[in-house]
């Protein structure tokens, strides 16, 4: 399903999702598995997935997909966000798919 219904939730329920995201998915058990694509390339926005980074203790990692519900906008400035990019940003999940301009998918 989709992380957010809404391309622009509202800040509560961003920040509800952060606040969950935190209590079910951060802590300090192994996660059992690799990824063995390039995460350079599929995860631009962070060098690596976040249970890799040494800097972060993630129990569970949350992998999302860009889908029709979240295609970056822009307020006010010249970067396109998406609600899923703050997520990332904040390492909470793993953000791979991501397209400015869903017509032209290649």
């Amino acid at each position: 399903g989709d992380m957010f219904h809404d391309n622009k939730p509202s800040r509560a329920t961003v920040l509800k999702t952060i606040q969950i995201l935190r209590r079910y998915c951060l802590g300090p058990r192994p996660v059992n598995f690799e990824i063995v694509s390039d995460q350079s390339t599929n995860f631009a926005q962070n060098p690596v997935v976040n249970f890799e980074d040494e800097n972060f203790s993630v129990d569970l990692p949350v992998f999302s997909i860009h889908g029709n519900h979240d295609d970056p906008t822009r307020d006010g400035g010249t970067d396109m966000l998406a609600a899923l990019d703050l997520l990332s940003a904040a390492n909470l999940i793993n953000y791979y798919g991501r397209h400015d301009e869903v017509d032209r998918v290649e």
